[in-house]
């Protein structure tokens, strides 16, 4: 039951925030060598994610390392904001399928470390404010600190009381480190 919910929200987020597909083949022939490239790894290792449903580990840390150091080295260019965006979504897919307990805490660091270094460098763009929300994903979902994604959570709520994302965020919290068995009775499904 929760796995649904969670679901249902990261969706609604994906399709909110833009997240896949942004840049496609038509863009790259825009861009210079550098932003190709990155582009590029971020098409192949995205690609075969969602076309084949498995995930290239070594693709997308090698577009992850790229975005965040071109971010970091041209934080004006066009490309930076998407690509390091997608970078941290990057880190938190493959975190979520990390083999063991320390990998899976490496790339959620690594991940959080990103939403972090986007809203410092581009706090005015379009998905600044949904980085609290894939930090709240992190906690709760991958690493099990409902806490901490609660925290997470409850600072979208409270600063982007508009969002459409809000009312499900202020249902979802109420479910938060609950069982099946006590979401369902929460939602009269038994």
């Amino acid at each position: 039951m929760k796995r649904v919910i969670i679901t249902i929200i990261v969706c609604t987020a994906v399709v909110l925030c833009g997240c896949h597909g942004k840049n496609g083949q038509k863009g790259i022939k825009k861009f210079g060598s550098k932003q190709k490239d990155i582009v590029e790894l971020y098409n192949m290792a995205d690609s075969i994610y969602y076309k084949e449903g498995r995930i290239d580990t070594v693709a997308f840390l090698r577009f992850i390392d790229k975005a965040v150091a071109f971010a970091t080295e041209y934080p004006k260019d066009e490309i930076s904001p998407d690509m390091l965006y997608r970078a941290g979504i990057g880190s938190m897919i493959i975190a979520k399928k990390a083999d063991n307990k320390a990998q899976r805490a490496t790339y959620c660091k690594k991940a959080i470390a990103i939403f972090n270094q986007f809203q410092e460098q581009y706090p005015k763009h379009e998905n600044a404010k949904y980085c609290y929300y894939q930090r709240g994903i992190i906690y709760d979902d991958i690493l099990g600190d409902y806490n901490s994604a609660e925290d997470q959570y409850r600072d979208f709520v409270n600063r982007y009381p508009d969002d459409p994302l809000t009312p499900q965020l202020k249902e979802y919290i109420k479910m938060l480190g609950k069982s099946d068995e006590e979401i369902e009775k929460m939602l009269n499904l038994n």
